[in-house]
């Protein structure tokens, strides 16, 4: 961005009168994965990363990332006005950008854009500081060219075959749940903007196109157990329609919801009644303000939050199915990789070209059960392999010159489950350096480690993340983000509230781990301009053995691809660790070996043997 930019901005902060401006990266329903079209901090910034906000001010910019977006935002925020801040918690954002307004100002923000409670954070703590709070829906006007995408979706119905429940149960279920907690008799609605939510709700996923490339929707939600609305964008296919009329939800165009809840608002006036409830967590301010009641007593937080962690036997079934797509296809990359580089045809590749060599690939073997990537795939070569959410492009993309270590984290939705996976391999032709193996070494004992880790239920992610990181500490060594995240199903890949993580946080590891959850169990090392290493199977969490102790937990592998035989040397690794090693090795084979070619089978042959 040029500094005539940012002057034109200093001269908007005028216009507005206005001291400074908050935006995040994020859209009406707080998605994860924000689109092009919806992200003013690219365009403002630079910044390429799915997570940050920016505040302006008339003396600096300041982009606020967490600790896995630091090294990229380095490299890509070149504009000296713009200073990156590293936040791990909401708490010291909200701190650091009201001391950097100053008292007596006034911030302005679009709180369509904003989650409610974060928000509300936010205005409690400016009260303090004399900070006055305006909401602005038109200050970035302009920052980006009128885009009027039409949708080419076609929402379809998930097929009872892949899934436990229907709509008319899980919305029952929900709504006898909320009348539960709430001590209400009277009828109730459960209003939500979350897209895993309502997708989990309704069954209904979108079929992946050039406007939407995710299996989630723009939608709103207003669940009852006899009447309730969709607010959709898209269209239907035939079944979808047939499908959600017997669970009698209306279907109401996307922009009519926030018209149909302040008539709501008008209602509750009249007759005095809270009937409309809802997680401020997880919903813009926007529709907080409309439909908060006087003491807040319609705020809940969600049931549907930990009901939509636990897969049932449908789902795991579904699941291993998918799982065995999704290692074949990794096997069939791998082997292409590392085949292509001993024969030193890497040279005509970049990491962009990988990223569609492992796309295409994870499609053409997913077939009519695939559907799209879980999210954009993460191939990085060399230095860029130590920036963790690095994204080639075509235009930005190294070259697989050299030697060095290749990461790559990918993953697929399917019909029949989400897939998230990282490897990391070794494209060295001479000696691999020993630091390098003995590093590679401790972040495969720490994925073990956590693998076959057997627990009390009761135990939080937070209480049970020092299994992982255990050896690293003792080598003064750490990893600056989570070990593992909740997976959806046919979902976003990142769902809570299950995380095993070094942190507090009260929406994720307040919640211990429950039976028959899927989470990733990703560590990792990372050595800012040298390389980094990052090793992910998920996991789902099974019952053990019951005794007068109570219940005992562990851990199911679901994923099937090998690690780098070039890399592990068991000198660094645990007894016990060989022997998961061996067995997880023999398993693969066992279930892939049959799906690929010859010289395919060969090569996992070899990467499979004992160690």
């Amino acid at each position: 961005m040029s500094r005539d930019f940012i002057s034109a901005f200093n001269e908007k902060l005028d216009k507005y009168k206005i001291d400074a401006y908050y935006i995040s990266i994020s859209n009406e329903n707080l998605y994860e994965f924000v689109r092009y079209e919806d992200n003013y901090v690219i365009d403002l910034t630079n910044f390429s990363g799915d997570t940050g906000s920016l505040l302006i001010t008339k003396d600096k910019w300041y982009l606020y990332v967490d600790g896995r977006f630091t090294i990229q935002a380095k490299n890509e925020v070149k504009n000296k006005k713009i200073k990156i801040v590293e936040v791990s918690k909401s708490s010291e954002k909200i701190n650091d950008l009201l001391k950097r307004i100053g008292d007596n100002k006034i911030l302005s923000l679009n709180p369509k854009l904003i989650q409610s409670s974060f928000l509300k954070e936010i205005i409690e703590k400016a009260k303090i500081n004399k900070i006055k709070i305006k909401f602005d829906e038109k200050f970035l006007n302009g920052v980006k060219e009128n885009v009027n995408l039409i949708s080419d979706s076609k929402l379809f119905h998930l097929d009872k075959k892949y899934v436990s429940e229907n709509s008319k149960t899980k919305i029952a279920k929900l709504i006898k749940e909320i009348k539960k907690v709430k001590n209400v008799k009277s009828d109730v609605y459960y209003v939500t903007s979350n897209l895993e939510e309502i997708s989990y709700l309704t069954n209904l996923k979108n079929k992946p196109s050039d406007v939407n490339k995710s299996v989630l929707f723009d939608s709103f939600f207003l669940a009852n157990s006899k009447k309730s609305v969709l607010y959709v964008k898209d269209n239907l296919d035939s079944y979808a329609t047939k499908y959600i009329k017997k669970s009698n939800i209306i279907i109401k165009n996307y922009d009519e919801f926030y018209h149909d809840i302040i008539k709501i608002k008008k209602i509750k006036k009249i007759k005095n009644k809270s009937q409309h409830f809802f997680d401020d967590r997880i919903n813009n301010y926007y529709i907080y303000n409309i439909l908060k009641d006087k003491n807040e007593t319609n705020i809940i937080k969600s049931p549907l939050n930990l009901r939509m962690s636990l897969k049932g036997d449908i789902e795991i079934k579904n699941l291993r199915k998918c799982n065995i797509l999704d290692g074949v296809a990794m096997a069939k990359i791998l082997y292409k990789i590392k085949s292509d580089y001993k024969a030193n045809k890497l040279k005509y590749y970049t990491e962009y070209k990988i990223k569609q060599l492992v796309d295409e690939t994870r499609k053409s073997v997913g077939l009519k059960n695939y559907l799209c990537e879980s999210f954009e795939t993460i191939v990085a070569y060399k230095s860029n392999s130590a920036i963790c959410h690095y994204i080639p492009s075509k235009t930005k993309s190294k070259k697989i010159i050299g030697e060095g270590l290749l990461l790559i984290d990918s993953g697929g939705n399917y019909l029949s489950g989400t897939t998230d996976i990282t490897r990391t391999i070794s494209l060295y032709k001479n000696r691999i350096p020993e630091i390098v193996k003995k590093h590679y070494n401790l972040v495969l004992e720490s994925l073990i480690k956590l693998s076959i880790l057997k627990f009390p239920y009761g135990l939080t992610g937070y209480e049970i993340d020092i299994v992982a990181r255990e050896k690293m500490y003792n080598e003064f060594l750490d990893f600056n983000h989570g070990t593992g995240h909740g997976i959806g199903y046919v979902s976003n890949v990142h769902e809570g509230p299950n995380r095993i993580g070094p942190f507090i946080n009260k929406n994720f590891n307040e919640n211990i781990l429950e039976e028959h959850q899927l989470t990733s169990n990703e560590p990792g090392l990372y050595f800012e301009n040298k390389y980094g290493i990052r090793l992910e199977n998920d996991i789902l969490t099974i019952p053990i053995k019951a005794n007068i102790y109570g219940l005992f937990l562990g851990f199911e592998t679901m994923t099937l691809c090998p690690f780098d035989r070039d890399l592990i040397d068991k000198k660094y690794l645990s007894k016990d660790s060989i022997i998961f090693l061996n067995k997880y090795h023999n398993l693969v084979y066992k279930k892939l070996h049959k799906y690929l070619t010859y010289d395919e089978r060969e090569w996992l042959k070899k990467e499979t043997r004992e160690v």
